[in-house]
């Protein structure tokens, strides 16, 4: 475990003081206090929406604070580019890489500052594999610096970009959930590589939801909770528990409402189901009339649970079954023609169709219904009454059928691929995120929905990150680590603590009146 003994008597090398940033609508962080001293490791923990990635963009030159003061040194820092970052010795390593998978190693270390040779323009090759060697080394690793990134494991780009850092003389080096796709071999590994930049006299400010991880490395630790800044103590003065409640530190009941509905038979069953690296293992039910929350850390495997069900990853081993028959779908159109309806997580990347109209988005998973005649066309009529349907049930705000899906709010393209994962018209929903990136009026909105749904009979999976949705709106809630279902939680077990402590202290909680599921 980490001890902030060792740092008495240093001085800050950062500090941020009263930091503000907004958003059109919304406060991403209030008066927010935070500093890191010379050769600390700091972690910075909160839930989703917490503003950690917000204040980690301010240090790293993506965003601009609206108010507050943050100094380098003593001196005030301001940077406006991520460029100026990287140049006062700050260098961030977000989870999305910022790596040129065709380059080697030694060129993506050295993109931007390559040395080139007098009298031309050619790079010093062996001189930049040379250095990059010897960067490796300081980190207790060896890979070649002539291998192109894309050749790499996740683990190895990731110490390609600590290698970055360091060839900058990053004095400090900020890791967002640097472990989230890492076996758990390649987590001790970097646990060491972190371990070895303290030993250096780097400082690392290390932002992650696995708590085993922060009691391993840190020194202390910063909770963030809904943009405000609620405790830094040394770690020694805290443990998981504590940890647990100041990120919590909130009333479920009073933002999500579940209403009671009797249970039905089971629609959905899964037994020992694998599915390549990331499922191990998976048995759940889920009954028609209620709503099973799936919960984790990002990287866990929800993503992946829900496309196996829907068709989109294969299964390699273990069985499921649909309304008491076998179901294993081949593709998404098996899954839709069974009546399954799919929301994904992303409504950006891989849910609406910006350029395409309203009536569009709606109907694209239900083509065959809206078909006519003997050429099998689109028949404009029956999409019209398809949006019709759904405007008024879903309460979308919009100008008519044919306005482009991409001129809504984002709380009415939601709306519109959730009509779309209705349109199948089945019993069971898969909803990925539901309601991220939308207001809380269209978050009630929503909720309310899926309580007429539940109420009418329909089963619904629901992936969330957002604990007080994933408690407040779910009947049961099984949270997954590392692929695995490490929790089953119902009743008094259903807890912000239980879910957090599961998915980041390796603790296993199963309620025992679930024995009979």
């Amino acid at each position: 475990m980490g001890s902030g003994a060792h740092l008495q008597g240093r001085s800050a090398l950062l500090e941020v003081d009263d930091l503000t940033v907004e958003f059109p609508g919304i406060r991403a962080l209030d008066s927010v206090h935070f500093d890191i001293l010379a050769g600390e490791v700091h972690a910075l923990v909160g839930e989703n929406g917490a503003g950690k990635s917000t204040l980690l963009k301010v240090l790293g030159g993506v965003h601009r604070p609206s108010s507050g003061e943050v100094r380098l040194s003593g001196e005030a820092y301001h940077p406006r580019r991520p460029a100026d970052a990287l140049a006062a010795g700050i260098a961030v390593i977000y989870q999305e890489f910022n790596l040129y998978p065709d380059l080697t190693v030694a060129e993506n270390v050295f993109s931007g500052r390559e040395p080139y040779a007098k009298g031309s323009r050619g790079i010093r090759y062996a001189e930049i594999n040379r250095r990059t060697s010897e960067l490796f080394a300081v980190l207790g690793v060896t890979i070649d610096p002539t291998a192109t990134v894309g050749s790499l494991t996740v683990s190895e780009q990731q110490l390609v970009e600590i290698c970055k850092a360091l060839s900058v003389d990053g004095r400090i080096i900020v890791m967002d959930e640097p472990t989230a796709a890492l076996s758990a071999d390649e987590v001790t590994q970097l646990l060491d590589v972190v371990k070895r930049l303290r030993a250096e006299g780097r400082s690392v400010i290390y932002v992650s939801h696995r708590l085993d991880e922060v009691f391993a490395l840190a020194d202390r630790v910063t909770v963030l909770r809904d943009g405000k800044h609620i405790r830094t103590c040394d770690i020694a003065d805290t443990d998981p528990d504590g940890l647990v409640r100041l990120m919590v530190g909130r009333d479920v009941e009073s933002v999500f409402h579940r209403d009671q509905v009797s249970e039905g038979t089971v629609v959905l069953e899964l037994t020992d189901v694998n599915a390549g690296r990331r499922l191990k293992d998976i048995s759940l039910t889920v009954r028609a009339g209620e709503v099973v929350g799936i919960g984790g850390i990002a990287g866990a495997g929800q993503p992946e649970l829900s496309q196996v069900i829907f068709g989109a990853l294969g299964v390699d081993s273990g069985t499921m079954t649909l309304n008491g028959e076998p179901f294993r779908p081949r593709h998404p159109g098996d899954a839709m023609a069974r009546g399954i309806g799919f929301l994904h997580e992303d409504r950006k990347v891989a849910g609406n169709l910006p350029d395409l109209s309203i009536r569009h988005n709606l109907t694209i998973s239900i083509l065959d219904k809206v078909r006519t005649g003997i050429g099998r066309f689109l028949a404009p009529a029956k999409e019209t009454d398809v949006y019709d349907g759904y405007h008024r049930r879903l309460n979308i705000k919009a100008t008519g059928p044919d306005q482009l899906i991409g001129q809504l709010s984002g709380g009415n393209q939601q709306k519109v691929l959730l009509g779309r994962a209705l349109a199948p018209g089945g019993r069971l929903l898969l909803l990925n995120e539901p309601t991220r990136g939308v207001d809380i009026g269209a978050k009630a909105e929503i909720h309310r929905l899926i309580n007429i749904l539940t109420a009418d009979g329909a089963a619904v999976l629901m992936v969330s990150s957002d604990l007080p949705e994933l408690l407040g709106v779910s009947d049961r809630v099984y949270v997954m680590a590392g692929g695995e279902i490490v929790g089953h939680l119902t009743g008094a077990d259903r807890t912000e603590e239980n879910v957090v402590a599961c998915a980041t202290t390796g603790r296993r909680i199963f309620s025992k009146e679930l024995s009979k599921r």
